[in-house]
This record gives structure tokens, sequence and C-alpha cells, in this order.
């Protein structure tokens, strides 16, 4: 873990540009074609090309590459403003409009010549560039008419805002002189951060409070996890510095990927209530074959009377009338011959749940949803879709008797 600089670096931009891909993926799962959401992926895709363009610069020394990594940082602003522009619904003013896009041009220039004819110089000025916008495209995020803006696109705008907090401080670590020379460049770090707080606003019940507290804890436990390397090895300050920066970046890139997996699970989950909104309601039969193509039901079986017909129809109609969705488990206050009944009837068909979709003719569904699976958010999806279910049914029977 005694990482030399380089060897850090790497692994945190190439931590971060997994971030962003991750990111990516799931903004454009959910909405790719809004011009709001366009602009989030210029950012990102700009911020990913910046993150593995200078990984590759560092270990090739292809000229190609270190001017890709000078283009994306001049970009970095403009996008910081485009965001901010979408975000807030408004034009920035004229003039950070000018900074962001002639430093974007110039330095788009700059990157193809020499280093001699400005040594350190272009590294100082996209510095102050990066600095200056990010600050204008800051201060355009504080001073906005919050009362212009629904609930959702404040909380986007504060979430940002914040990222920008700490992205500012680090991003000076990211720039090396012979005057400035950190033991690991951190803006990888402050990328993923953003990443965090960007993937969190698709959980409406995350405050800000609840993401930075859990960053705080996090960042806390992997220091306290790099310090005990450092002194169970005998390392000194900066190994323990980058050991930290590491730690912390694979940390966040676990709990991106995490944050990203359940707004994957939360979309599917709500895929029964989409069937309700989307699909069609004027035909029972046509609303239940497209509900069978639903992830969270998949495989589920439509029953008819002939499939039924070794078991005792006139009790069993009974039972679902008063109970229309039952589970495997749930035997409690039933005779003994309605248990023989449900057993039965759960074992053929391999379900832990059966309910009641129409009663003229009496169809049933059965499917199987394993107990890891059914929670109770689930469970009261399904009696949302089996009331529908019933109601379409008793529809399309009084118009067709």
């Amino acid at each position: 873990m005694n990482l030399p600089p380089t060897i850090a670096d790497t692994f945190i931009s190439l931590a971060a540009f997994l971030g962003l891909i991750v990111l990516i993926r799931a903004i454009r799962s959910f909405d790719a074609g809004s011009p709001q959401t366009r602009r989030f992926l210029f950012g990102l895709r700009v911020l990913a090309v910046l993150m593995v363009s200078r990984v590759l610069a560092w270990w090739t020394g292809f000229f190609v590459f270190e001017a890709a990594t000078i283009i994306a940082a001049g970009l970095v602003p403009l996008a910081a403003v485009l965001v901010a522009e979408a975000l807030m619904r408004r034009h920035a003013p004229p003039l950070t409009k000018w900074i962001a896009g002639g430093g974007a041009a110039s330095f788009a220039v700059l990157a193809f010549l020499p280093d001699a004819l400005f040594g350190p110089w272009l590294l100082i000025g996209l510095f102050l560039y990066q600095l200056l916008t990010l600050a204008l495209a800051g201060h355009m995020a504080v001073t906005r008419d919050r009362k212009s803006l629904s609930r959702a696109e404040n909380q986007a705008v504060d979430r940002i805002a914040l990222s920008l907090l700490l992205i500012l401080p680090l991003l000076i670590t990211d720039f090396r002189s012979t005057h400035v020379d950190f033991p690991v460049r951190l803006g990888g770090v402050a990328i993923l951060f953003l990443c965090w707080l960007l993937i969190s606003l698709g959980q409406r019940t995350v405050s800000h409070r609840d993401t930075v507290v859990s960053f705080v804890i996090l960042t806390a436990v992997s220091l306290i996890a790099a310090l005990a390397i450092v002194l169970e090895a005998g390392f000194d300050t900066a190994a323990l510095i980058r050991t930290a920066s590491v730690v912390t970046s694979a940390a966040l890139v676990a709990v991106i990927w995490k944050d990203s997996l359940s707004l994957r699970m939360e979309q599917r989950r709500q895929s029964l209530i989409r069937h309700l909104a989307e699909d069609r309601i004027d035909d029972t039969m046509g609303f239940l074959k497209e509900l069978q193509i639903h992830p969270m039901v998949e495989g589920a079986l439509l029953l008819e009377e002939t499939d039924l017909a070794d078991l005792d129809l006139t009790s069993l109609k009974t039972l679902l009338s008063a109970r229309p969705l039952l589970r495997a488990s749930e035997t409690s206050a039933l005779s003994e011959a309605e248990i023989e009944q449900l057993a039965w009837l759960f074992e053929k068909y391999e379900a832990t749940h059966v309910m009641l979709v129409s009663k003229k003719p009496f169809r049933l569904i059965a499917l199987n949803m394993p107990s890891v699976s059914a929670t109770p958010g689930a469970e009261t999806e399904l009696k949302v879709v089996q009331r529908m279910a019933l109601l379409i049914s008793e529809r399309t029977h009084d118009r067709h008797p």
C-alpha cells in the first residue's frame, strides 16, 4: 500500500471514471432525451474524458493524450455553466458566458502548442480559468430565485452547489509545479463525491443531511483504515494521504454502484404501478397478458376454470371472494378442507401467491414471489393490481353481459 504518486493518482482517476460511467448509465436509463439531461450528460462525459485521457498521458507520454487532457479540462467550466443554466432555467450573465466559452475555445487551441512556449503558465491559466468560472456558476446557484423552481429542482441545485464546496478546495491538488507538490491529486475524489450526490437525487427519501453524514462516516472509516495500514507498515505522512485517498475512492465507487443498483431495482419495482398507469384497461385478457411480461410477476400463470377442475370450485370461489389475494403461508382462520385445497393449488403450480382477477368467468393468477423479494411495497402493489384487474373484468362483463 506504499503507493507511488503515479499509481495512487491513476487509481483515483480510474475510480472517478468508473463512478462517472455508472452515473451516466443511471441517468440515461431514466431520461436521455430532454435538453436538461443532454447538458448533464455532456458535462459528465467531459469529466470522464478528462479522467481517462490524463491517465493515458501519464503512462504513455503521447502528445495527443496530453492535448485531450487540456481540452477536456478547458471544457469543464463551460459544461458547469451549461448545467447551471439548465437547472435554473435561466441564461447565465453575458460575462459568464463569454468567460466560459472563450476560455474553452482558447485552451482547445493552446493544447496543441508546444510546452516550451508557455511552460507552467498554461497550467496556471487553466487553474485560474476553472476557479473563476466554477465560482461564477456557484454564484448563479446561490443567487437564484428559489420560488421559480420546483422542490426537486432546488434540491438538485443544492446538491451540486454542495459538491462545488468540496471540488473547489481540492481542485488545486490536481495542478503540480515545483512550488506546489501534493502527495496525491484529489480532484477524482471530489468527482466521486459529485457522482454520489447526483445519484442520490433519485432517492427522494435521502436528505442533504443524510448524504453529508454518510460521506463523513465513509471518509472517517477510510481514514482510520488507512491509518491502521500506515502504522502497521511504518509509512510516512505522504503515504498516509495517498493510502487514505485510494481507500476513500474505492469505497465511493462501491457506494455509487450500490446506489445505482438500488435505483434500478426501484425502477423494476415500480413496473406494476406503470402497468396500471400506462397499459390497456378496456380488455381483461389484454391487461392480464401484458401483466405477465412485467419483471416483477414474470412467468405468472393465468388459470381458467378448466385448469381448476380437480378442485372444489364452489368452495374456492367463496374463499377467494372474501380473500382475493392469498399467500401460501397465509392459512389462518381457514378450515381444513380449504387449507388442503390451497396446498394442492400452490403445490401444483409452484406458486407463492394466488389472486382473483375475474369472477365471471372465474380466473386466477398464480405467481411465484420468493420471500426475499416479497417486500411490503410489493405486496401492496399486488393488491392494487388484483383490484384493478377485478374492476376491469367487472366493467367488461357489464358492457358485454
